[in-house]
């Protein structure tokens, strides 16, 4: 990752609330100090021109370092409140306030905001009349007209900020309906030539073996049943992912016989998780078709759930011919990337997808999903 890349990272991590922040310390820094140097100059340059001393000596020897200063205090009031809340403040508490979109996330970064100024303006004009050895700044707090000129610039600010949180929110709501679309267009490709090929071995056992060509309806049946039951809304559970994959996986054994075996694992607490529906069955669909299918003896392919240091698991694992061997046909990395990008778009940078080599031979798939802190 580049350094601008990094510090855009950085930048869109400080506008939510998080209890473990992934951005390097100095990147951090560099962009509280970007924010005092910032804020620094603005107001010394409004107190410039008010007082008709923009760019005079005296203002760059008085007016620029205490503004500084008083800057400084005002980041560290910020750094200190709203660090301190993330730290403190039950992870329940912090999902609610990132969760809102509406007047009370204005009303609480705003007035968190302006009490944090307000304290952070007369511990730094106190600091600014220490170094200085000016003792006035008393008389500047009990001055009605400098509170109503902070009140004021506060509430410009606070408009701007505003205004700049609505936009994201909008962009992020349409960025959310274009990837719902997505979504959708994607759950409804179901594979024309798995439909064919099912289709057709159906209508060739009608003839020869009857009873095993009813089966195999019944199963491609409760298969569409299940896959399309997803396809109806934008989330579903970890157990109706599960039976979608059980009913694929007991259409394909009756296609493959002996040739395929299944190893399906959901522990019973984690069944309710909610998560994108059809995130699992591409990479079942990868393991047959690549690992699987192309060997005589064909393989085991297991799917397992599990919890680990917060996060759900989700595992496809094939004996199969591994990562190294040629793809019997295009699209795989062109499915992968399409659950990396919804597993993005649901749940940030703490989701991913990875394939690693097993050690005896074969792939293993893993999901990873962070879980939300359960409430005590």
């Amino acid at each position: 990752m580049t350094f601008a890349e990094e510090f855009t990272q950085a930048l869109r991590h400080q506008r939510t609330l998080m209890k473990h922040r992934p951005d390097r310390l100095r990147i951090r820094l560099l962009i509280y100090l970007i924010w005092m140097l910032g804020f620094g100059f603005f107001f010394a340059g409004i107190h410039g021109l008010q007082y008709g001393r923009l760019g005079t000596w005296h203002w760059w020897r008085h007016d620029v370092p205490g503004h500084l200063v008083v800057s400084a205090c005002v980041t560290a009031c910020f750094f200190l409140a709203f660090r301190g809340f993330e730290k403190l403040a039950p992870q329940r508490w912090l999902d609610t306030v990132v969760a809102w979109r509406d007047w009370r996330a204005g009303l609480f970064y705003t007035g968190t905001s302006v009490a944090c100024s307000a304290v952070g303006v007369v511990i730094g004009l106190a600091a600014v009349d220490l170094v200085w050895a000016t003792p006035g700044w008393y008389r500047a707090l009990a001055n009605p007209g400098f509170w109503g000129q902070f009140l004021g610039i506060s509430a410009f600010i606070s408009l701007l900020i505003g205004l700049r949180y609505r936009a994201r929110w909008k962009h992020e709501q349409l960025q959310a309906r274009v990837t719902e679309a997505q979504l959708k267009l994607l759950q409804g490709q179901i594979e024309p030539h798995f439909l064919f090929n099912t289709l057709a071995n159906v209508q060739s056992l009608i003839d020869f073996d009857p009873p095993r060509a009813k089966l195999m309806l019944e199963r491609f049946t409760d298969y569409l049943r299940a896959s399309l039951g997803q396809l109806r809304g934008d989330s579903t559970t970890l157990s109706q992912e599960f039976a979608m994959l059980e009913a694929y996986l007991a259409l394909m054994q009756l296609r493959m016989g002996e040739r395929l075996r299944v190893e399906v694992h959901l522990p019973a607490e984690l069944g309710g998780i909610e998560l994108p529906p059809l995130l699992a069955q591409p990479l079942v669909e990868n393991a047959i078709h690549h690992g699987l299918e192309p060997k005589i003896e064909g393989g085991t392919v297991a799917v397992s759930a599990r919890r680990v240091d917060g996060q759900l698991w989700i595992e496809v694992q094939d004996d199969g011919q591994g990562l190294d061997a040629p793809r019997r046909r295009g699209g795989n990395g062109l499915a992968l990337e399409n659950i990396r990008a919804r597993l993005t778009a649901r749940y940030g940078p703490a989701a991913g997808l990875e394939l690693l080599p097993c050690a005896a031979g074969g792939t293993l798939a893993r999901i990873q999903i962070p879980l939300p802190t359960p409430a005590p």
